[in-house]
């Protein structure tokens, strides 16, 4: 890898530095930017018409008005780099490109697929958003550390509706058992290719600290922790399975 790169660079520095650094600043944050907005199309769009009561169709709208929140971070710190993402507001999920996630594509049927989505794919927002926590890029790590509070809860609420499920009894169990088994080999490739060039460059800038596959192995030991505690079983993935093996 390397020497890191471990400066503070500010907005007015960015210039100042390889072309290489803004881009894969950029592309970092027009990926995540992206899903943020996605997974708030698909809080009001998918999971808002299969909740249960009013308080749950409450917490959709919230997680969704959260997400999109994210997005307009991402926009506000991209403006100033000459990126305008307004484009991206009235695409169709499917058409867009930066962070293409079947997750915020497929199809959800049952109220348990709300609750594995929540539990499973908001920590790997998660991860995803600590990383920039600590980026050489100042005005992204303010961000960041922002956005990570959100994300921290809506991962809270993921396991407490996944508990709530277990709970519930067997047909609510075989559910969500079947929603983890659906859900876990997509979230798996929202963190993109393991031998991604930009991740590893990202990591050669101190843009973030783990390259994707690194990151990946990180999320899936964290997640089975959660996974067995609650009482489910941690999904068997095979290769096959995952667009980016």
């Amino acid at each position: 890898m390397g020497t890191i790169f471990s400066e503070s660079v500010e907005l007015e520095n960015v210039g100042e530095l390889p072309e290489e650094y803004r881009e894969v600043l950029t592309h970092q944050m027009l990926a995540n930017g992206e899903g943020e907005l996605s997974a708030g199309d698909t809080y009001v769009n998918s999971f808002y018409p299969l909740a249960p009561n009013a308080d749950e169709r409450y917490m959709c709208l919230k997680f969704g008005m959260e997400e999109v929140d994210h997005f307009r971070r991402f926009a506000k710190l991209l403006t100033p780099l000459g990126v305008d993402t307004s484009h991206m507001v009235n695409q169709a999920v499917a058409e867009r490109r930066y962070f293409p996630a079947e997750s915020m594509t497929t199809q959800f049927t049952v109220w348990e697929e709300r609750a594995a989505f929540s539990f499973l794919c908001e920590l790997e927002g998660h991860l995803q958003i600590k990383e920039m926590t600590t980026s050489t890029y100042a005005p992204l790590c303010v961000e960041a550390a922002e956005i990570l509070k959100e994300e921290a809860r809506h991962f809270g609420y993921g396991k407490r509706l996944m508990q709530e499920s277990y709970d519930a009894g067997a047909k609510s169990r075989d559910r969500a058992q079947k929603a983890l088994d659906k859900f876990y080999p997509m979230a798996l490739d929202m963190f993109g290719r393991p031998d991604s060039r930009r991740g590893r460059l990202a990591v050669r800038w101190g843009l973030r600290k783990n390259d994707n596959g690194e990151l990946r192995e990180l999320y899936k030991t964290a997640i089975a922790g959660h996974i067995e505690k609650i009482g489910f079983s941690v999904p068997e993935v095979d290769p096959s399975q995952l667009q980016f093996a």
